[in-house]
């Protein structure tokens, strides 16, 4: 049960009133966390904004973008995210036994090269709070500066929502089957 409440289409300010009725009509349930940032009808689309910019994504290839967001939310122990993310990864191109062995990817097999760096580098931005100079070596050797920046605000983002997600204790949405 979530620690705050999770605002029904009714009690919701206009903007998110918009956004429940774009998901009716599109037969899609609103998702537990709009339900919680509609209590905050100011900051609350604002975040959204933001978090449609980080899934859009810019250069990164969505496929690195959901690799670090499925280690995010392993890291936190968010399972709202990292259930969430499984069917974007996987359609994105990660596979089944990467997914399943994120939480240990260091001795797997199943990521090449630049998916290790990205790992390294996720680990150490979301757990370690300090990246070394090493990683952040490897890291430049596959992207640019602007990847770089953009591959660390989605990092950045997705631990923010982590938090966020296990602080409120935030469910799956009743019915949710990743797979």
């Amino acid at each position: 049960m979530a620690r705050v409440s999770l605002l029904a289409k009714e009690q919701v300010a206009p903007a998110f009133r918009e956004m429940y009725q774009r998901s009716e009509e599109r037969g899609q349930e609103v998702l537990n966390i709009v339900k919680l940032l509609a209590n905050c009808p100011q900051m609350g689309p604002e975040y959204l904004r933001f978090a449609g910019s980080v899934l859009r994504g810019e250069n990164v290839p969505m496929k690195l973008r959901e690799l670090a967001t499925l280690r995010v939310g392993n890291l936190a122990g968010a399972d709202y995210e990292f259930l969430h993310h499984i069917p974007l990864g996987l359609s994105a191109g990660l596979t089944r036994t990467q997914v399943d062995e994120i939480g240990a990817w260091e001795e797997s097999s199943e990521f090449d090269e630049q998916e290790r760096v990205v790992l390294l580098y996720t680990d150490q931005v979301a757990r370690d709070n300090n990246v070394t100079d090493e990683t952040f070596a490897g890291l430049r050797a596959f992207f640019s500066e602007h990847e770089v920046v953009e591959l660390t605000l989605v990092i950045g983002y997705f631990v923010m929502l982590c938090r966020i997600l296990v602080a409120f204790q935030l469910e799956l949405e009743p019915g949710f089957r990743p797979d």
